[in-house]
């Protein structure tokens, strides 16, 4: 686990603490001889570089509250007739995982297999990096009126406001990164063909 993640978990568990409480606790976490243990400093530097994550009140750092998230849907819809759809309840820890095929029906395949599900952490960390509250609301081509062959959305709810985003054949650069994370996640598929796959 890296510095930051492990500062994002720190604060997730104890909820607002100092700089010097952050470093003790960064220390306990990932130190495992004294050569190497963190300065405030170092954590000071971390927090800086991610700045638009971290509310500062009195001393006391936090996650910002519009950053950090509770709930997470996203739904991806792809020409072959499959739809995708994932619910990621990040308090509880807890996911679902639903897929529809509208094709005829296929005899002698199980599709409940049983799958081996991924680390929230590091789920909850991939979004953080991602920064989907940054995605545009709308990505879609210039082409005018256009039926796509892929349509998707992400709604991410965090404890001060709502995220929304969408497309049709087009996608937010972090497109891949974030199927792949769900994948890791479920331990099922979620991935649509983009123009540069």
């Amino acid at each position: 686990m890296k510095d930051f993640e492990t500062i994002i978990s720190i604060l997730e568990d104890n909820g607002s603490m100092t700089i010097s409480s952050i470093c003790a606790e960064v220390n306990r976490r990932l130190s495992s001889d004294l050569e190497n243990l963190l300065l405030p400093v170092h954590i000071q530097s971390i927090i800086n570089r991610k700045k638009d994550l971290f509310q500062i009140q009195e001393g006391e750092i936090s996650i910002a509250p519009d950053k950090k998230p509770f709930f997470l849907v996203a739904t991806l819809e792809v020409e072959q007739g499959i739809c995708y759809q994932v619910n990621v309840n990040f308090t509880k820890k807890r996911f679902t995982y639903f897929e529809w095929r509208n094709l005829p029906r296929q005899e002698g395949k199980n599709s409940f297999l049983p799958k081996n599900p991924g680390d929230f952490n590091e789920f909850k960390s991939e979004i953080f990096n991602m920064k989907i509250w940054e995605w545009q609301p709308l990505y879609a081509t210039s082409e005018g009126i256009h039926l796509g062959d892929t349509n998707w959305t992400v709604k991410l709810v965090t404890s001060e406001k709502i995220y929304y985003s969408e497309g049709t054949d087009c996608y937010p650069a972090e497109w891949r990164r974030f199927c792949r994370a769900i994948e890791k996640l479920t331990g099922a598929n979620f991935a649509a063909k983009t123009k540069k796959d």
